[in-house]
């Protein structure tokens, strides 16, 4: 099951010049009821990964390695607002993510996650 949500368009954080990214993603799930839930939950995902990109520089995103983290990342800001927490140590130290706020509700944390991956279908920096 794919589910694509609208392009995104997010200023980025270089200091030197004023660029901005236009993302499209398409989220392959594993089943159409996990696409009815991020449905549900769509303005908060939105949210979650415009706050994500924000916080980029487009050096980080120009490579083949920085694209596949963002989708990692991108994956994890999509599962959270549904209470699971993807456990992706890597990115813990990641200056550039934004810091997550404790929150008093209980996350689950599972290892097989109904977002499968994140692909891009448009990646312009400008």
């Amino acid at each position: 099951v794919f589910l694509p949500p609208d392009p995104f368009v997010v200023n980025i954080a270089d200091e030197e010049t004023e660029r901005y990214l236009q993302l499209g993603i398409t989220l392959q799930l594993d089943d159409a009821k996990t696409g009815d839930q991020i449905k549900a939950y769509m303005p908060m995902i939105r949210n979650n990964i415009l706050l994500l990109v924000a916080h980029k520089h487009a050096a980080d995103l120009q490579t083949a390695e920085g694209k596949e983290k963002l989708a990692r990342q991108i994956q994890r800001e999509t599962l959270r607002p549904m209470g699971i927490e993807v456990d992706d140590d890597e990115d813990e130290d990641d200056e550039d993510a934004p810091k997550k706020k404790k929150k008093k509700k209980k996350k689950r944390v599972v290892t097989d996650y109904p977002v499968l991956a994140v692909h891009f279908s448009s990646f312009i920096i400008q």
